[in-house]
């Protein structure tokens, strides 16, 4: 059997390994970590994040969406983080898990100096 020329034989790139990374991360360092979703809504943020006296909920996207329409999100999840921009909750998107595991270090730092 002859292998098509069009095939692709690279590592897929999928949103859920940098995203279980950086909670496995958080999780041994003193994090809780919930996957979201809202019960009658879409566009809920991927993750809820716990620990050193913060709580936040994020967005994670493969790196290829970076430079897409909305970063990647679609219209309900931008929609959604709106929402949250309007009270005043900020809702970070990670498109890699060194991105996330920077962010929960500058909070655990922030929780330090109190």
């Amino acid at each position: 059997m002859k292998v098509p020329t069009d095939f692709d034989f690279g590592q897929r790139e999928l949103e859920a390994n940098e995203e279980l990374e950086a909670v496995a991360w958080a999780e041994n360092n003193g994090w809780i970590s919930r996957k979201l979703s809202f019960e009658g809504r879409r566009g809920a943020p991927d993750r809820m994040f716990a620990g050193h006296g913060e709580l936040f909920i994020c967005e994670f996207k493969k790196l290829s969406r970076l430079n897409t329409k909305r970063g990647g999100k679609s219209g309900g999840q931008s929609k959604e983080a709106l929402r949250f921009e309007a009270v005043g909750v900020h809702v970070p998107t990670f498109y890699t898990a060194s991105s996330c595991i920077d962010y929960l270090k500058h909070k655990m730092s922030k929780s330090l100096l109190v």
